[in-house]
Parts: C-alpha cells; structure tokens; sequence
C-alpha cells in the first residue's frame, strides 16, 4: 500500500513537471493550483526543515535554514531550497518577540480560558491586550502562555505566504535543547535566549561583552525560589571567552554545546494559534465540519439582523425620549432656553463635586498628582495607562535605569506611592510597568 501511495505520488509529480513546470507570467490560476497540488502531495511524515529568522525580518528577509539531513544555508527567503518548499516548515522567531510566562486558572473547566487569558496576565503586560495574541499550553505544572504582538505575527505571516509557505511559528527560545536543574542560553543577532525549562525562558537584547540585568535577576530569583539553585549552564554556539564571561559574572558553571539548535525539539506553541501544516486528516475533519460551520454562519446573520433591529427601535425610542423630556423642560421652565437635560445633569454633578473638592482616591485625582512626572517622560516612553481599584498602572519605555529611577523619584516627591515591577532590558532601552496610589497618611 505504502510502494503503491509513492507512487501515485511520484508519477503526479512528473506530470505537474511535464504540464506546468514553469509558472506564467504575473502568477495566475496555473500558478495557485500547482502550489495548492504540492502542498496535498506533502507527505504526512516527512521530516521538517528549521528555519531561524533574525530580530529585523521581514524587513532584512536573511534567514538560516537547515534540513533534517544535515543540509544547511543562510539567504532571503526567496532562495529557500526546493527540497525546504515541499516538507513541513519550523520558524523560530525572535527570542524578545513573545512573553514566555504562567497563568493560574481557578475555574475548573477550560472552554473560557483563551477568552480569560488577557485578564488573568493583565499585571504582566506591557502593551494593550487586543494587540496581543495569546497562546497557551495546558499541563498538569501549570497553563504555560506565550504572548506575541499581532503585528509581529501578521508581518512574519505575510512574508511567509508571498512565498507560498506554510509554517509553525515558535519563538527560538524554545529550540534550545534543555535538561532539568539546568539552564541553557545562546546569543545571536544581538540578543540573548534563555530556557529555563520545558516550557518557560526569556530573551533579552544585549552586548556580546556585557551580561544583560534581566539574565542576572532572573537567576537570583530561581536560586530563591521552592526549585532550588540552578545547577549549571548550557551555552550554545558561544566560543571559549564568552564561556569564561557567563561564568564569571553569573557565578554558575557553564558547559559549551555544539549540538545544533532544535535537534529533537517539538514546537511548544503555534503561534497565533493559526501556524502549522493541516494534513490530510485535518482537511477531512474541516469538510466534516462544514454543516456546523454552515449553521453558526447561519446564527451569526441571525444575530446581526436581530442587533440592527433592536438598534432601529431603540433609536425611535431615544428619540421619542428626547422630545418628551425637551417638552417636559419647556413646560417646567417657559423662559429659559431649551438645553440638552443629560447636559444639564451632568453639569450640576460637576458643579457638586467641584464645591465637595470632589473624590480625592479617584483616577482624576491621582492622575492630576502624577501628571507632572510623566510629562517629563520623552515621547512615546509612556506606552499604556490604565487604572483598576484606586491603582493607576503606567508601563513606560526610557532609555536606562537612571531614568527609570528618576521617574520614580518625582512621582513619591508629588506624594505618591509607586511600585516598579516587570523590568526588561529591551533593544537599548529599558521597560517596566510602574504602579501609582495615593500615600496613606
């Protein structure tokens, strides 16, 4: 059966190399069968090909690849060996592009829990949530999370289908090959990957001469904590002064590995949630699938006739509102000019709270206290606000430490408790999310 299946394959090969072995001009229908016909000819178990992108692509398209026999190369993308075309596709992106992290999920069941994921993280994140995308791994130790900006995904995806590619998306630090009561790092493009086990580590932008502070805290943290003291270090693709560096600054001893990045690694996370090769079995489970989706297209139509008919009434509604309580105005008060009476309302709440020296723990008050001190901020370092039970959250961008900790200074002078947490070393600059209260008297 298997001889019989290879071959049926190969001879429909031959034919799309005899009928349509060159692709017309400007692309065309011939063009968008023939890749969709090799891609149904990918065999299901086919060894896949790594391909490692670099912090600029796609704007640099530079990419490494290397094939499960040894086959290796760096080159645009464009250039990708015919062989990589035709098999399943790993791409390692960016160790600093995804927050690597845990979640606790107290309810028991788990149909909710992608929807809960940016509210459970909400103290962790630098940036707003709907530009995030959350992807997550259930295990018995705990939900691991990886979280990429959309944007990184949607650019790494389009440069990928101008190609013609289909791909799992993970981010690099998990292709470095790990063991327990180890720690294994490597530095590449000008930033340092670090897994710290299966489903955890971190990147950081830094020097090849200078160990970056996120790698030293991260360290302590793990010798504090229930795991225990981090046994040694693994470091892979360094050379003999590096080796001497990372043990002399962090104090751990380091092993030198010249295994390549990868090697017997699954992709933990698809990233997105929309990376990977459906094979055939996913494809006939989808077509299975049509009448439910059929139906819950049906639903969603049903559902937005009903929204806009409710729009519709509610709209005559407002407006039948609006004319009784104007006539209700006009009639209680002949001489005075016809005003909006939600205006009016609101303009004697502003007019009370203004002669009650109004609500001194709210978001107005503490943001009036603390605006002085972000508005010394360069622009664009304040990159998110938000404010939840008497705490305003700040995470802010600054080129150092030193100005990290001059905000914070001006902020507890303007009688503010402030708290700074989730620092990062982060392409020449420094992130951190810095939380703000009233002082207690």
């Amino acid at each position: 059966m298997g001889s019989s299946s290879y071959q049926a394959r190969a001879h429909l090969r031959g034919l799309m190399r005899v009928g349509i072995g060159k692709r017309p001009n400007g692309g065309g229908e011939m063009a968008k069968w023939r890749d969709r016909a090799q891609g149904w000819l990918r065999a299901p178990g086919a060894a896949p090909w790594d391909l490692f992108v670099a912090p600029d692509f796609p704007e640099d398209p530079i990419v490494d690849w290397r094939g499960p026999d040894g086959q290796w190369g760096r080159g645009a993308l464009r250039d990708l060996p015919e062989a990589a075309r035709r098999s399943p596709l790993r791409v390692w992106t960016p160790a600093v592009e995804t927050l690597l992290t845990v979640a606790q999920w107290p309810g028991r069941g788990r149909g909710k829990l992608a929807q809960a994921l940016p509210y459970l993280l909400e103290e962790q994140l630098l940036a707003d949530p709907e530009a995030l995308a959350f992807s997550y791994r259930d295990t018995p130790a705990g939900i691991f999370v990886a979280v990429t900006a959309k944007d990184r995904l949607a650019a790494w995806r389009a440069a990928l289908d101008a190609e013609r590619l289909t791909a799992t998306l993970c981010p690099v630090t998990l292709a470095l090959p790990w063991r327990p009561g180890t720690w294994s790092c490597r530095f590449a493009d000008g930033q340092w990957a670090v897994r710290t086990g299966t489903f955890s580590g971190f990147g950081a932008a830094g020097q090849l001469t200078r160990i970056p502070a996120v790698f030293r805290q991260a360290l302590e943290e793990a010798r504090k904590g229930a795991a225990g003291a981090v046994e040694g270090l693994t470091l892979f693709g360094g050379d003999e002064a590096l080796r001497r560096l990372l043990e002399a600054e962090l104090g751990v001893p380091v092993v030198p590995d010249q295994r390549p990045l990868a090697a017997g690694e699954t992709p933990a996370f698809r990233l997105g949630e929309t990376g990977g090769t459906v094979g055939a079995t996913g494809r006939a489970a989808l077509r299975a699938l049509r009448p439910a989706f059929a139906a819950i297209a049906l639903l969603i139509v049903l559902g937005f006739a009903h929204t806009l008919f409710q729009w519709v009434r509610l709209g005559h509604a407002e407006a039948r509102m609006q004319a009784r309580m104007t006539a209700l105005f006009t009639e209680s008060f002949p001489n005075a000019p016809v005003l909006d009476p939600a205006a009016q309302m609101r303009r004697g709440v502003a007019k009370l709270a203004a002669a009650t020296g109004g609500a001194g723990e709210g978001f107005l008050a503490i943001t009036t206290v603390a605006s002085p001190a972000l508005a010394a901020l360069a622009q664009g370092a304040l990159t998110r606000l938000s404010y939840r039970h008497g705490v305003l959250r700040c995470a802010v961008r600054v080129a150092d430490f030193g100005a990290l900790t001059t905000l914070k200074r001006n902020l507890m002078r303007a009688g503010l408790a402030v708290r700074v947490s989730h620092v990062m070393s982060h392409q020449g600059g420094v992130q951190a999310l810095v939380s703000v209260t009233r002082r207690s008297s």
